[in-house]
C-alpha cells in the first residue's frame, strides 16, 4: 500500500512484524490534520499491525492497530498533553496514555474507532 502523506512514511507506519501497511484513509486524513495542528514531528512507534503480529506482541484482540486506525506516538510531558487535546479536536476517539518509565517507552496511543458495545467511545485510558 502506498501512503500519500506529507509527514509520515510507509516504513514508519508499517507493521514491525510483517512490513505490511494497511492504514485506513479516513484515519490518515485525521492524522495529517493532527500533525499540522501539532506543528512538531510525531515519531510513530507503532502503526498498522498484522493480526498475527499483534497477537505475538500481546496487543488487544480488537486493537485499532489491526484495522489501520491507530498509531502510538513517542511523546512525553507538556507536548503529550497538547497532543491529546489536539487529537480530540481532530476527531480521534481513543486515547491511551503511557507516561511512566524511561522516556523512550512513553507514548500516546491515538485511534478513531467508532462507538460500539465492544469499544465505547470517546474513551481515554492509561497503561500499567
Amino acid at each position: 500500500m502506498s501512503i500519500n502523506s506529507q509527514f509520515f512514511t510507509r516504513k514508519e507506519l508499517a507493521c514491525r512484524g510483517t512490513e505490511e501497511c494497511e492504514m485506513n484513509d479516513e484515519f490518515m486524513s485525521k492524522l495529517e490534520q493532527l500533525r499540522i495542528k501539532f506543528n512538531e514531528p510525531m515519531i510513530i512507534t507503532s502503526g498498522y499491525r498484522h493480526p498475527a503480529h499483534n497477537m505475538v506482541i500481546g496487543g488487544a484482540r480488537n486493537s485499532a492497530h489491526i484495522q489501520g486506525r491507530a498509531v502510538d506516538v513517542l511523546v512525553m510531558g507538556r507536548p503529550a498533553l497538547r497532543l491529546v487535546c489536539l487529537a480530540l479536536e481532530c476527531g480521534m476517539t481513543g486515547i491511551g496514555v503511557a507516561q511512566r518509565g524511561p522516556d523512550s517507552k512513553r507514548f500516546i496511543h491515538i485511534d478513531d474507532l467508532e462507538n460500539s458495545q465492544e469499544n465505547p467511545r470517546p474513551w481515554i485510558w492509561s497503561y500499567k
